[in-house]
């Protein structure tokens, strides 16, 4: 006798080409889902770790207003019994011995170390020893400069300097990947302090010292204690932050992942349904037969349950491997398209393969659980007779399914990123409907088409509504989110430009180790091309709680006009506190609202700001606030301003008006950034996401397109004896093979059109949404449209012809023998 399990197994491989269809959609549902949690896992951890890097092993640093400051000062302003550790660093311009086209290809950012075995500043190291005195450069320097461990490089006014070690890029250094990059980003090296000082004659001057203190003291009582004695001096402290979300604005790219995994797991399980559930429909007799043999509901529950896990298991572990090493390649394109550095990192594994394993296995159960709820309930003498009582309930509309698909597609027109998944589930609820509309119309070009066959194709998907409906549902749900992807990717980029321009503020920003005087103003606005110049000051690690009580830090800049951002909501409202406009990312992070009442800590100690309004601006992203300049003279304990905004006659000037500030202020700049660089690079880093994300939808289609090749087989195969009578009657192979391909015509370009629709309809939402970016606009994205449609067609057309051509090939004698 057979086990339940031998037996379990040779059901579902009664039809072979049913369970690999099926078993491959499983498969490809885990793998996009392993992918996607994979990459996103990578790169979350990717941000804490550079988060990490950055912010080192110290609890505080001071600074100070005027960037430069003597070390002897620290003792008279700080208690040395609480710390238990300390380094000082002094950050200084300057270039490297080089031939380059310009002065600014060799500039070169100096970071001198009090200490280089120290546990506070974390260097990924490639090669060498970071904790021996000497010099540290990353591995771009070290293959631009063509340096290894052991040689020598040198510096103007530095002089010569050997390389002890090579680390990653990453942290508190990094240089840039091509020459062409160096024009606009500095390279940066550590030294030892001493020798630094001494090369430029400053003698015990640093610009930050960072510290931890001793175990069990009470962070927030130092901080206010050191705020308090310092708030009358030139020197600040702040608490260090690991928090980097003004450089990386990435959660919109999370958002895309999770929605291409549930979309890809949804898809599969549907597809696991319509099989499961068809196959517990052929078995109804055999069923009815078994329980009046004496298996009890549970008995014939648990053989079935049996099926699904050998599904679920081979499925899985199937997926979790192609998924991982899709998940690498998914990884990366992504840091090679969003990250400018090469930067080392580690896959993350673990958490995605034992979230997708548990995912994995449990959608198939969740999928099958109707089926599997009524197949232990299967009358007897209703099945022996023939009856099928669980067709006739499947494939009956009912009302409540309208109502409550009218219900979800009124939910999903209310102004909520996450309202339009609704949207998509009333799309599947009222798709019998759509389905309807859809075949009326085409059912005179089909009879056009393919004459007879193309009528009786349209009869036969009748037969089994729900579950072609359901099947061409998945592929629309696929096509209108691929079309709304890339109409969202598509309109980024220009979008992006005009927020760029609009809020940048000028054409060039520059900055300087020393403040601006009014003289170095006036020689900038006499260079030739130069239309105008303003001063303004940035306040860096300005730190505050978030809503979740969370240390977090931004840039805090001066205004004495909107250039720098755009208002989205002020209000009228007066306080007799200083007043502050925040950028959206920033307010949404710390949880406040417009006239709320906010404490920062600032270089002036802890300090509360009336939130006066919510702004839109290209500077980091929209994590910055924003005061007027008095304000930060008299609030902020900022008097001076580092940084100047200038305005250009004509961009084709830029070049020119870089050379010229280069020549008069030289190793004096300490950072430069040009508008149209900021705009070139967003526009390249978004060119990698868009042929990404579009080739992940592409596979979500392709999944749904088995999901058309499984449906037919089912359908065909319950046909068997109408098919055989067809042949019986004189239909030829080719005739059956067309009736097929015409039936999976009808469901793919079904799906086809009402995505398109849909698609369409979900860029206009977006567009108008006042919780969307401002630079979404709404376009349709007509080569998208196209590509949508052709690959959806393209891939029905081969989703029909398998079961087609196996349709065909029934024996005439079995087919009109079959029950």
């Amino acid at each position: 006798m057979l086990s339940s399990f031998h037996v379990s197994w040779r059901n579902i491989t009664r039809h072979k080409k049913r369970f690999l269809f099926t078993l491959i959609a499983i498969v490809l549902g885990v793998t996009v889902m392993t992918s996607m949690l994979i990459a996103k896992s990578t790169f979350a951890n990717i941000m804490d770790e550079q988060e990490q890097l950055i912010a080192g092993n110290a609890d505080f640093r001071i600074q100070a207003t005027d960037r430069f400051f003597s070390a002897n000062d620290l003792a008279d302003r700080l208690d040395m019994d609480m710390v238990e550790e300390g380094i000082a660093t002094l950050t200084k311009q300057g270039f490297v011995d080089m031939d380059t086209k310009s002065p600014n290809q060799a500039t070169v950012n100096f970071t001198g170390l009090s200490e280089f075995d120290n546990d506070m500043m974390q260097l990924p190291v490639k090669e060498g020893d970071v904790t021996k005195e000497g010099l540290i450069i990353t591995e771009n320097a070290a293959k631009l400069w063509n340096k290894q461990v052991g040689e020598k490089v040198s510096f103007q006014k530095v002089g010569s300097m050997e390389v002890t070690a090579i680390v990653y890029e990453g942290g508190i250094v990094n240089s840039p990947k091509t020459m062409e990059g160096a024009n606009f980003r500095d390279f940066e090296v550590i030294v030892p302090l001493e020798s630094l000082q001494e090369s430029l004659g400053m003698n015990s001057l640093i610009t930050e010292y960072r510290y931890k203190v001793k175990d069990g003291l009470d962070l927030q009582e130092v901080l206010t204690d050191y705020q308090n004695d310092l708030a009358a001096s030139n020197l600040y402290v702040q608490p260090i932050v690991a928090d980097t979300q003004q450089y990386n604005n990435i959660e919109g790219i999370y958002f895309v992942f999770d929605i291409i995994a549930i979309l890809s797991i949804f898809i599969s399980a549907f597809i696991a349904f319509n099989m499961i559930n068809t196959s517990i429909v052929e078995r109804h007799k055999e069923i009815a037969i078994m329980k009046s043999l004496g298996y009890t509901r549970r008995k014939v529950r648990g053989l079935i349950f049996k099926e699904i896990a050998y599904f679920a298991i081979i499925g899985t572990v199937l997926g979790l491997g192609i998924g991982a090493w899709l998940g690498m390649v998914v990884q990366d394109i992504l840091i090679s398209a969003i990250v400018t550095q090469n930067i080392n990192y580690q896959v993350e594994f673990v958490p995605p393969l034992i979230t997708s394993a548990i995912v994995g296995i449990l959608y198939p159960f969740i999928a099958a659980a109707l089926p599997l709820y009524h197949a232990g309930k299967t009358p007897i003498l209703v099945a022996m007779a023939g009856e099928n009582r669980e067709i006739s309930r499947l494939t009956k509309f009912k009302i409540g399914r309208v109502i409550l698909g009218v219900l979800c597609t009124m939910l999903g027109l209310i102004d909520n990123v996450w309202a339009f998944l609704l949207l998509f589930i009333g799309l599947v609820l009222l798709f019998p409907l759509w389905m309807s509309l859809i075949q009326f119309i085409l059912r005179p070009i089909f009879a056009l088409l393919f004459g007879f066959l193309g009528k009786q194709a349209d009869r036969s998907l009748n037969q089994f509504k729900n579950r072609n409906a359901n099947t061409a549902a998945m592929l629309a749900v696929g096509v209108s989110l691929a079309l709304f992807m890339s109409a969202a990717l598509a309109s980024l980029p220009e979008g992006m430009e005009n927020d760029i321009r609009a809020t940048f503020g000028g054409d060039i920003l520059v900055e300087k180790e020393t403040a601006w005087t009014d003289n170095e103003r006036h020689v900038i606005e006499d260079m030739e091309g130069i239309d105008a110049v303003h001063s303004y000051a940035e306040i860096p690690n300005v730190t505050w709680y978030s809503l979740a009580n969370e240390l977090r830090e931004f840039s805090l800049f001066s205004f004495d006009n909107d250039s720098m951002f755009e208002r989205v909501e002020t209000t009228e409202q007066i306080s007799d506190n200083p007043s502050i406009y925040i950028g959206d990312r920033a307010l949404a992070e710390m949880g406040a609202k417009v006239g709320d009442v906010f404490t920062f800590h600032t270089p002036a100690g802890e300090t509360e700001f009336f939130i006066k309004g919510v702004v839109k601006t290209a500077h980091y992203s929209g994590y910055a606030g924003f005061v007027e300049e008095p304000t930060v003279r008299e609030f902020v304990n900022w008097p001076l301003d580092y940084h100047v905004m200038i305005e250009v006659t004509d961009e084709k000037r830029i070049p020119v008006v870089l050379a010229s500030l280069w020549a008069s202020f030289g190793a004096g700049i300490s950072n430069v950034d040009v508008m149209e660089v900021n705009i070139e690079q967003a526009k390249n880093g978004l060119t990698g996401t868009n042929d990404l994300f579009v080739g992940l939808l592409i596979l979500v289609i392709g999944i749904s397109a088995i999901g058309i090749t499984n449906t037919l087989f089912m359908n065909t195969l319950e046909r068997t004896k109408e098919l055989g009578t067809m042949r019986a009657l004189g239909f030829t192979k080719s005739q059956v093979r067309i009736m097929i391909i015409a039936e999976g015509l009808i469901i793919g370009v079904t799906g086809v059109i009402v995505g398109t629709l849909y698609g369409i309809l979900v860029i206009y939402l977006n567009a108008v949404s006042a919780q969307a970016p401002a630079f979404l606009d709404f376009s349709v994205p007509w080569s998208s449209l196209l590509l949508a449609v052709a690959v959806g067609i393209l891939f029905t057309l081969l989703a029909s012809w398998i079961p087609s051509n196996s349709a065909s090939r029934i024996s005439i004698r079995e087919a009109i023998n079959n029950e």
